[in-house]
């Protein structure tokens, strides 16, 4: 069985105690990753905006993701 827990303060007290409890737990195994964030630049950002502001007013279109998929096999 796996079982997940989000710690998202690693500096509290009480999650490190518990984290070194359950590390010493022979039938338990940890293992710990680290939540990866992603920053948009202002450019980036400016982009999707101009592409979102397109969209909505009509100047570009979008595809489902049916049409896509064949488009992709047949070109």
């Amino acid at each position: 069985m796996a079982i997940t827990f989000q710690i998202n303060d690693l500096t509290n007290p009480k999650a490190k105690a518990f984290l070194d409890y359950i590390k010493t737990l022979d039938f338990i195994t940890v293992d710990a990753t680290e939540i990866q964030t992603y920053v948009l630049t202002d450019e980036h950002l400016q982009i999707l905006e101009e592409r979102r502001d397109n969209r909505l007013s009509g100047k570009s279109t979008s595809s489902s993701w049916d049409e896509v998929k064949d488009f992709a096999r047949n070109n």
